[in-house]
């Protein structure tokens, strides 16, 4: 399957399922109106039980007063502190409930209409299969953000080492230094895109064995890693669906940013334009999403279950006669 035929059919499959752009447009619109409930309303009722001062926070105007007034606002406020941190771990926690339900829900819907399960979006599946694949997907997330969280700190290594070696060669010589921090960079931007862009493609293509196969999130992350191994190509087709969700967002923003300055009605049309952003940008993550799952449904070496082989599909199409019996023969060569 080549690239542009799995980006097709991912825009087909979408623009079948496009009430998923709904479901992402609902969860957004859940977490900004949870962040009002479980964040501010226990802060202001707070300030309103305790007689906090408010103006004497604000009054630290700047970062420095902020650090000399912190021990006194502790002890003043530790109360206020503990419901504020209180607040934000269960705001957090919900938010990362809700997004893997709503993921979890999204691959699987995306999956079953791959496979011609489904003819179109089924609410009631939807939320069967979110609560069947939210362990998984939980468990498969965080191993990824582990994965990142090791790549970022291996990153951070090499920044340091980099910076240090900068450092001493320019205290030799300006010139020098210039050149190895040219040099530097360009290893850095390197060997960050080549371990990224692996590991972005293991954690799409991992979500997608995921969702055909209904495996544990161990196999689909082994699966995933072997799959990418035998075929370098889907990297390839990662990074262009990449490229363009980058591209294309760079284009909404700078439509978007001048709308600011217009007097009077420039804040009035910002906002729904930045609905209207949000719902392009989901529509191009779910054509990554659908385009990723065809790919791989179409080169993977064992076909997902529910699926059968070309093959097999021709084998059941074709209709083998019996030969005639050979008195039937003898009688019909005689007449």
């Amino acid at each position: 399957m080549t690239h542009i035929a799995a980006i097709k059919e991912g825009i087909y499959t979408v623009n079948k399922n496009w009430h998923l752009l709904v479901v992402q447009l609902v969860t957004f619109v859940l977490g900004g109106l949870s962040f009002f409930i479980i964040v501010g309303m226990p802060i202001a009722i707070a300030f309103i039980l305790f007689g906090l001062d408010l103006t004497e926070i604000l009054s630290l105007r700047d970062l420095v007063s902020v650090f000399r007034g912190s021990a006194e606002l502790l002890d003043k406020y530790f109360a206020m502190a503990l419901i504020i941190l209180f607040s934000l771990l269960i705001y957090l926690s919900f938010v990362l409930v809700v997004w893997i339900y709503a993921l979890a829900g999204t691959i699987a819907i995306l999956a079953r209409s791959i496979l011609k399960e489904i003819d179109e979006f089924n609410l009631k599946i939807f939320f069967s299969e979110g609560r069947r694949l939210f362990f998984s997907l939980a468990m498969f997330s965080s191993v990824i953000g582990i994965l990142f969280l090791a790549i970022a700190f291996f990153l951070g290594i090499l920044v340091g080492g980099a910076s240090s070696i900068i450092d001493i060669a320019k205290s030799c010589d300006a010139t020098l230094g210039l050149f190895i921090s040219f040099f530097c960079s360009l290893v850095l931007i390197s060997t960050g895109i080549t371990l990224l862009l692996p590991a972005l493609s293991l954690a799409a293509y991992g979500a997608a064995h995921l969702a055909f196969y209904r495996s544990q999130f161990f196999t689909a992350i082994k699966e995933a890693a072997r799959y990418l191994y035998s075929k370098p190509s889907a990297i390839g087709l990662y990074t262009v669906l990449l490229l363009g969700y980058i591209v294309i967002g760079f284009i909404v923003i700078m439509i978007g940013a001048p709308l600011t300055f217009i007097p009077l009605i420039g804040p009035l049309i910002a906002l729904p334009y930045q609905l209207v952003s949000y719902i392009i940008q989901g529509y191009i993550s779910l054509v990554m999403m659908a385009s990723i799952f065809h790919y791989y449904k179409n080169t993977i070496s064992a076909a997902p279950p529910g699926l059968s082989t070309e093959a097999g599909d021709i084998s059941q199409n074709i209709v083998v006669e019996p030969p005639p019996l050979p008195d039937q023969t003898e009688e019909t060569q005689a007449g």
